[in-house]
């Protein structure tokens, strides 16, 4: 009476004769994730148990239908909302090689959402359960964060439905929650920075006893509208004749070289202004680098620039001393192209230095920068 456990490919199967007969009763896939693969193993070991005790007791059920999972091969009470969502972000990160700035993010979101939902096991997380936990996350973080972050949660649940986690029948972070339909959490269009802020920016960060290192590098930026990543893998070797040119093919977050290259993974040639040109030509001059050097090294470890401290121990100070309401650093990259576009500069080539398509330059970076009035006076005489 002898049950005995087999595997055909990734299927489990429980083979055993009972009474001249030969029954076979299948376990489903194995699943693939670390943490499910041993909840599926202990199944399997308790169903073998109970069909061995069921034969001892003389109340084996012939049908097999007291053995069979309408799930197979899977409980889930014990595997919280946060739990899940982890190896889900285990699962992404290790297969889509994400840099680690990426990585943050959805180490930002598990944390988010033990904030809302707490030990909350995951089957039990209803479609008003997650409308709740958008609606607290709206409270502390921006729009357009609160949309992304819902974007990845949505689709984690997806992951575990198809074949890791089968505890529900609709995702409950679904399309009821799309926040482009919820007008009280509608995402912010980007702002952007008049040209005499970012002047009094740029101004600011020269003059000032402790970032003045800084003004160089962000005046790169306002005259490239290159990422903050791209600006801070910059190398000599990279600079065009006579410095009329940069060569945008890398990319560093929180000091790490990102595999793809860039954010995109495509490489891009910005054109340079004059003024660009003259910096570079002093500054060559004054520190008579290697080729191989970083253009703006960290001041100092002698590293690459940091996003996230010059975020938030850096741009934060110089903005509050300029008066000016806060808006990230990434705006200084929005700013330029919006104020390209504005002067009437193509798009088409717009996009190929900045590297975007022309259809995500205009949806995004295209705002009336000039309040004027755009229309003829028909009443004059």
């Amino acid at each position: 009476m002898n049950v005995w456990i087999e595997m055909k490919g990734n299927v489990t199967r429980l083979r055993l004769r009972y009474e001249g007969q030969r029954y076979c009763l299948s376990l489903g896939k194995v699943p693939d994730s670390k943490v499910l693969k041993a909840v599926y193993e202990k199944l399997v070991v308790e169903t073998k148990n109970a069909i061995e005790l069921d034969l001892l007791m003389g109340q084996f059920d012939k049908t097999l239908s007291k053995y069979r999972r309408s799930k197979p091969g899977i409980k889930f009470s014990k595997i919280t909302a946060v739990e899940l969502f982890e190896e889900y972000a285990a699962f992404i990160i290790d297969k889509k090689k994400l840099a680690p700035g990426s990585i943050g993010r959805y180490k930002a979101i598990a944390s988010k959402l033990g904030e809302c939902l707490k030990e909350k096991p995951a089957h039990q997380v209803t479609d008003a359960i997650a409308k709740s936990a958008v609606v607290l996350m709206g409270e502390c973080l921006a729009k357009q964060t609160v949309k992304t972050y819902l974007f990845l949660i949505r689709a984690c649940w997806n992951w575990a439905a198809q074949g890791k986690y089968n505890f529900a029948d609709s995702n409950p972070w679904g399309d009821s929650l799309d926040l482009s339909k919820d007008r009280s959490l509608e995402a912010e269009r980007v702002k952007f920075f008049t040209t005499a802020e970012l002047q009094t920016i740029i101004g600011a960060f020269s003059s000032h006893p402790k970032y003045c290192f800084y003004s160089n590098f962000l005046l790169f930026l306002a005259q490239t509208a290159c990422r903050f990543g791209e600006g801070a893998s910059l190398r000599w070797k990279h600079l065009g004749v006579n410095y009329s040119t940069a060569f945008i093919c890398s990319s560093i977050s929180r000091g790490y070289q990102n595999p793809k290259g860039t954010k995109t993974g495509k490489s891009r040639t910005v054109q340079l202004s004059p003024t660009l040109q003259s910096m570079f030509r002093d500054l060559y001059k004054r520190i008579n680098p290697q080729q191989n050097d970083l253009v703006f090294p960290s001041p100092k470890k002698g590293g690459s620039l940091n996003d996230h401290y010059f975020s938030q121990m850096v741009w934060k100070k110089v903005l509050d001393s300029c008066n000016i309401d806060y808006k990230s650093p990434y705006c200084v990259r929005h700013t330029a192209i919006s104020h390209a576009l504005d002067r009437g500069v193509s798009p088409i080539a717009l996009a190929e230095q900045t590297g975007h398509s022309v259809q995500v330059l205009l949806k995004i970076y295209a705002h009336a920068v000039r309040n004027e009035c755009l229309f003829d006076d028909f009443g004059g005489q």
